[in-house]
């Protein structure tokens, strides 16, 4: 754990830096942020594919199965 002293005109403070908690905290948030904005791109192509196929006829579970081979 890190510390830096600010000097004011009254007392010096002492600060305590927890620089490594902070990293570790930003990468959590960034890692959330990713995986939210991913499933945002994701809902995004969900909904211009429903558009897209708006009054299509679609395909059973069992035919799509079928086609695949499962």
């Amino acid at each position: 754990m890190n510390t830096a002293v600010l000097k004011t005109k009254s007392k010096p403070k002492t600060v305590v830096l927890d620089v490594e908690k902070q990293i570790r905290r930003g990468k959590a948030v960034s890692r959330e942020l990713k995986s939210t904005l991913e499933d945002l791109e994701d809902r995004r192509e969900l909904v211009a594919a429903k558009k897209r196929n708006a009054g299509k006829p679609g395909t059973s579970l069992r035919q799509a199965a079928k086609e695949l081979g499962l």
